[in-house]
C-alpha cells in the first residue's frame, strides 16, 4: 500500500472475547482444538475487518510458526491474561465450555461471520487451518524467523481482497480520530 500516513489498530475486545469461544464451542458441541480455534478467530477477524471495518475479537496480531494470531487472545486462552475467569476447561489441546453462551455482547455481523467461518472450516483439522492461515497474504508478507514472532499490521488483511474501499474507509477515520 503506498502513503500510508498511520498504521490502523483495534484494541482486544476482552468482553466479547470468551462468548465468541463459547459461541464457536456451542457449534461444535461444546469443545474444540485450541489451534482450530485461534485459527478460526484470525479467519473471522479477517473476514470481519474486510467486510465490516472493524474486527470481533481485535488484538496486536502477530505471525507465528503455526500462523497469524491476536496476541492478547492468545493469552487468554492458555490463561496467561490475569484477572479474567475462563469460560472454558481445559483438557490437554482441547477446550470445554463450562457454561453455554451468551450472544448478547455480540453484534448481528459478529455472529454472521463467526457462523459463517465455522460452517466453512469446521470439517477442518487444526493443522489444516494453519495451512491455509500460512497461505493468506498477511501471513506471507510476514513470514517470522525460527521460534520468534512479527507483527502484522491490519492493512495487511486487505491484501487478499481486491476491494480496499473499506480499508481507505478505516484508515480516514482512525486518521481523524488520531488528530
Amino acid at each position: 500500500m503506498e502513503n500510508k500516513v498511520a498504521n490502523i489498530g483495534f484494541d482486544w475486545d476482552f468482553n466479547k472475547t470468551p462468548q465468541v469461544i463459547l459461541r464457536l464451542l456451542a457449534r461444535n458441541g461444546g469443545s474444540m482444538d485450541k489451534l482450530k480455534l485461534i485459527k478460526m478467530i484470525f479467519l473471522a477477524d479477517r473476514e470481519h475487518l474486510v467486510r465490516y471495518g472493524r474486527p470481533i475479537v481485535g488484538g496486536q496480531y502477530y505471525t507465528m510458526r503455526l500462523g497469524p494470531v491476536s496476541s492478547e487472545f492468545k493469552d487468554y486462552i492458555y490463561g496467561k491474561k490475569d484477572g479474567f475467569e475462563l469460560p472454558f476447561g481445559v483438557d490437554g489441546y482441547t477446550l470445554v465450555a463450562k457454561e453455554p453462551a451468551n450472544d448478547d455482547c455480540l453484534s448481528p455481523s459478529d455472529r454472521e461471520i463467526l457462523d459463517e467461518v465455522y460452517s466453512k472450516f469446521k470439517d477442518y483439522s487444526p493443522v489444516q487451518l494453519v495451512d491455509i492461515t500460512h497461505e493468506s497474504k498477511a501471513y506471507k508478507a510476514n513470514i517470522p524467523s525460527e521460534n520468534s514472532r512479527k507483527s502484522i499490521l491490519y492493512e495487511d488483511f486487505f491484501e487478499d481482497t481486491d476491494d480496499k474501499n473499506m480499508l481507505e474507509l478505516i484508515t480516514e477515520e482512525q486518521e481523524i480520530r488520531d488528530l
